[in-house]
């Protein structure tokens, strides 16, 4: 058998001895966490399994976090417009608290834009993403190790009217379809 290359001139694909960086050491994550379709907010609000404006925000633990580890984290989601006037935009949040959830930090943001016809809703998937970070870039240090990283997710609509987040398992069609966890993702993970 011959050692495969990355390229005829490149180094050979062989087994790692040990992780490499950005290997994921702990992953938290939740899917579906948003019944049926619930209404963007105009301020920024956290997203939680009732929807908006509610006081159970979901938010995803990890202990024990050290400052020489990386942590990245992502939000994905799909959002319907059906409203007939175009011009839709929503704003996504990713914020990080270190004192178990009193304060929290904003780490990344993103805006998507979406556009309604006048035939129906239009729909499309959303994500934020919070790339790999250093501990120490997040505010851990080991001296005084918090006791855990926390995230939370927060969104808002900026333009539009009809604008919402939708978690149900369905075609674009609105059927139910089998086999699907629904269309909200978050999720924390630890990286060496």
């Amino acid at each position: 058998m011959t050692d495969i290359r990355l390229s005829p001139s490149g180094p050979i694909i062989g087994k790692a001895t040990s992780p490499g960086a950005g290997a994921r050491l702990r992953l938290t994550e939740a899917t579906s966490v948003m019944g049926g379709s619930q209404a963007i907010p105009s301020v920024p609000d956290v997203i939680s399994p009732d929807g908006f404006g509610v006081p159970n925000p979901l938010v995803l633990t990890l202990d024990a976090p050290k400052q020489a580890l990386h942590y990245r984290a992502n939000l994905s989601l799909d959002v319907n417009d059906s409203s007939t006037s175009p011009g839709g935009e929503v704003v996504l949040y990713l914020d990080v608290s270190l004192d178990g959830g009193t304060t929290y930090t904003n780490r990344a943001r993103n805006a998507h834009t979406i556009n309604s016809t006048t035939t129906g809703v239009e729909g499309r998937p959303m994500q934020v993403w919070l790339p790999l970070t250093l501990g120490t870039d997040l505010g851990i240090n080991d001296a005084t190790p918090p006791a855990s990283i926390k995230l939370r997710a927060r969104a808002n609509k900026t333009l539009g009217s009809a604008l919402t987040v939708s978690s149900l398992a369905t075609s674009n069609g609105g059927s139910p379809v089998s086999g699907l966890n629904g269309t909200i993702h978050m999720e924390l993970e630890e990286c060496l």
